[in-house]
């Protein structure tokens, strides 16, 4: 063989590689991620130069003087795109520059998304726009490669319309603008409901779902099942557990309007609606206890993948909560706290109270005083855990509430006369307040009637007055049992208050307490 055919079977063995490592680069298919304005124009130009190098590598196989030819014709359309260049001024060439990033720029806004239905667009679609655009950095300065930002340079806030962030913020007080898919969400899903509701008169609603709302709930998704013909609620929240049928329920989650339509004549935030369907719709979260096979493949999965508590679900069939709790709860110490584990838990608790006290007395020069609600609410249990070490945050929680209980309640220990009292005026003022749902009761209201409380000892004194008193309870409306209580148990317990000869304790409610008083030995 000649040297020139050597040379052009080398070429050709490495077009043949070039294009095997291509095919192998390239991803699976599937559907496609939806892009940014900007990410079209930097996937279109990435496009644009892998073209061109496919064409250099076809160049290089053909005979040399074809090659020279198309070479020659490069280098005169560069001479002359130069000569062109240099004969227009800089003020012009800004000029010019500056009309290309306007027409750039409007086909950006044309490309956005348009509404489902033809004509103007909604005053929330019109808003996202403008998020969508004012987050979005200039077409000139964009490149294939800087599609992420380094950390220092992405925004804390985003750039919303002042007029759309006050009105979010009416709604959602502590609504953060920091990520922009969160925000596009809230615009495009959240605003026209608390629109509506806001004219109808309906507030907006937090923390545990009413009756009313789980109802309401089941419904939405019940008929978004029939609708979609998709067989059951766990397939629609947990489409990864089904790799055949994922693209397919995706897709007619997407073509219905899936967030819409759960979210109907609900008045919360989408992201809450979501998280309760998919708690009562998931069927791994009532499987009973765990049984000792389970206890053993929980702590060889944890081994083996971690605190990845998806991973280890999908493989155990229950819920990510049941596993994550469950192993919390076989990790943790069990029985009785020992002096040292209670001294570590007293001292985190302390120094987390100091932040919240302050100085009592006229003049500011007294002893610490602390607000009653602030001794139990949102106090940081993970951290705690964590400083104890030997005890799950749940077991930490707990344990506080008990010492608080002791150290709250005034005139001793609840039990006799006392106990009884409590019991006639708690059944007494959920009667009076006519709710329809225990959700609605606002038990830091109450905290006085046995003497001065945390909620929470409230809460466990009427769970055990509906099971003491009241028959087939649990298969009973919130309505019935507070009239099966007022009715018919108000007057056994008065009988038994008349029975009673205890001294009667009188007890006025406290809305401060001394930190010495809570941590008499720190």
């Amino acid at each position: 063989m000649t040297e020139a055919e050597l040379v052009f079977q080398k070429k050709k063995k490495k077009k043949k590689k070039n294009k095997k490592r291509l095919l192998e680069e390239v991803p699976e298919l599937g559907n496609p991620p939806e892009l940014t304005p900007t990410e079209v124009d930097s996937h279109k130009k990435h496009k644009h130069k892998k073209k061109k190098t496919k064409r250099s590598e076809n160049d290089d196989c053909r005979p040399v003087e074809i090659q020279c030819d198309t070479k020659e014709r490069q280098n005169k359309k560069k001479r002359k795109h130069n000569a062109e260049n240099l004969s227009v001024t800089p003020e012009a060439a800004d000029v010019a520059a500056a009309q290309e990033r306007e027409v750039k720029k409007k086909k950006k806004k044309r490309r956005i998304e348009e509404p489902d239905c033809p004509g103007e667009k909604t005053e929330a679609e019109a808003a996202l726009t403008a998020v969508q655009t004012n987050t979005q950095p200039a077409a000139d300065t964009h490149s294939p490669t800087d599609t992420q930002l380094h950390p220092d340079d992405v925004p804390e806030v985003l750039d919303v319309d002042d007029a759309i962030r006050q009105e979010i913020q009416e709604f959602l007080p502590q609504f953060t603008f920091c990520e922009f898919i969160a925000v596009q969400k809230v615009i495009r899903y959240d605003l026209p409901r608390f629109r509506e509701f806001k004219k109808q008169g309906i507030p907006l609603r937090i923390g545990r779902f009413t009756a009313t709302e789980n109802k309401r709930l089941k419904q939405n998704v019940k008929d978004f099942l029939a609708v979609s013909g998709i067989d059951s609620e766990f397939k629609l929240f947990r489409p990864n557990r089904f790799p055949d049928e994922k693209n397919t329920i995706l897709s007619l989650r997407k073509k219905l309007n899936f967030l819409p339509n759960l979210c109907a004549g609900i008045a919360r935030s989408w992201m809450t609606i979501l998280a309760r369907a998919r708690k009562f719709c998931n069927t791994e979260n009532y499987l009973g206890r765990f049984t000792e096979d389970e206890n053993e493949t929980l702590k060889k999965l944890h081994k083996l993948h971690g605190a990845r508590w998806s991973a280890i679900s999908d493989k155990m069939g229950r819920s990510c909560e049941a596993v994550q709790k469950r192993f919390e709860m076989m990790s943790e110490g069990r029985g009785e706290w020992s002096e040292a584990e209670l001294k570590v838990l007293m001292t985190c608790v302390h120094e987390q109270l100091l932040k919240r006290a302050k100085p009592g007395g006229e003049g500011g020069d007294g002893p610490l005083v602390i607000n009653k609600m602030d001794l139990y609410k949102k106090l940081g249990w993970t951290s705690m855990a964590k400083q104890v070490q030997t005890r799950s945050w749940l077991q930490c929680r707990e344990k506080w509430i008990l010492y608080l209980t002791k150290k709250m309640t005034t005139g001793g220990k609840i039990q006799g006369r006392k106990s009884i009292e409590g019991q006639i005026q708690l059944i007494k003022a959920i009667n009076e307040m006519a709710v329809d749902d225990p959700v609605d009761i606002v038990w830091d209201d109450l905290t006085h009637l046995f003497g001065n409380t945390p909620p929470d000892y409230l809460q466990i004194r009427f769970h055990k007055l509906k099971v003491t008193h009241v028959p087939n309870w649990h298969r009973k409306d919130f309505c019935d049992i507070i009239d099966f209580l007022y009715e018919k148990t108000l007057p056994k317990l008065e009988e038994s208050l008349k029975a009673c000869k205890d001294a009667e304790e009188s007890s006025e409610p406290r809305e401060t307490y001394k930190l010495s008083e809570i941590f008499p030995d720190l």
